[in-house]
């Protein structure tokens, strides 16, 4: 790699806005082109999508996405000039020793929660009628997504959907590497949920990946409480179901579940 492109990589926080820009842009392109081209290259995959992806579409969505990354980018900023004023509760002690490496692994789990219940509610919120004409739309010009729709939507919805990055650091005590690393790996979620294809547990969730360790890919109740690509492509064919981003509790909560989710879910995961 480039002496120069590599210090602009590391150190992993603290490095502005340029710095927090490139780390997602590699990120984001390299992990899409892995998931878009490089997956289905090296293994057998099966599409979970019922027509065929519009030609341009996967440019447009790639283009789209730059927008989205720069707020994300500008939001860590925030965090760390907040940090550098102790407005949040970030922090920059080393994690080196089992008691905060098992708490990391409890802010982790949390961080799955509170950001899967911001998604949720916020996306339910951008589908309201003006919003969704005027902003969310964008999104949805994905009718058969890929993973360069993850974050191919407007800059009001990217301000929308990552202020719960900022949000966590005011209630939730975690170092700084932590942050940063859960929010590019986020990032892995959003494309791999668009990726048009299942491999189990693509979405790839800590907790996708421990039922993944000791319950294998046959586990019929596996749908029942984890999302899946299929989950969230559904919503792009459905715009009114699947709001939803690692779970599907609220879904099935408040009724946004598609009928016909589980009728061939399974068949994915043998």
């Amino acid at each position: 790699m480039d002496l120069n492109l590599l210090s602009l990589l590391t150190p992993l926080y603290g490095g502005g806005f340029v710095h927090a820009f490139t780390q997602l842009f590699v990120f984001y392109y390299v992990v899409g082109a892995l998931i878009h081209w490089g997956i289905p290259l090296l293994l057998p995959v099966q599409s979970v999508q019922p027509q065929p992806r519009v030609k341009g579409s996967v440019t447009r969505d790639a283009f789209y996405s730059l927008g989205p990354m720069a707020v994300k980018a500008a939001i860590w900023v925030i965090v760390e000039k907040m940090h550098a004023r102790g407005w949040n509760l970030v922090y920059t002690s080393p994690i080196d020793t089992l008691p905060h490496v098992l708490y990391c692994g409890l802010v982790v789990g949390l961080l799955d929660y509170l950001h899967d219940s911001w998604f949720y509610w916020t996306h339910r919120m951008l589908h309201w009628g003006p919003l969704y004409r005027h902003i969310h739309y964008i999104h949805h010009k994905s009718k058969v997504p890929s993973a360069f729709t993850g974050y191919s939507f407007h800059v009001v919805e990217a301000i929308i959907v990552f202020a719960n990055e900022v949000l966590v650091t005011m209630v939730l005590p975690m170092p700084a590497s932590v942050h940063r690393v859960y929010h590019l790996t986020t990032t892995a979620i959003h494309e791999g949920g668009h990726a048009g294809y299942e491999i189990a547990p693509f979405v790839p969730t800590v907790e996708s990946l421990l039922l993944l360790v000791f319950k294998g890919t046959k586990d019929a109740n596996r749908g029942h409480a984890l999302n899946t690509v299929q989950h969230h492509d559904m919503h792009h064919r459905f715009p009114n179901r699947h709001f939803s981003l690692y779970f599907t509790h609220w879904d099935r909560w408040f009724g946004t579940m598609h009928p016909q989710y589980e009728k061939n879910l399974f068949s994915y995961f043998k």
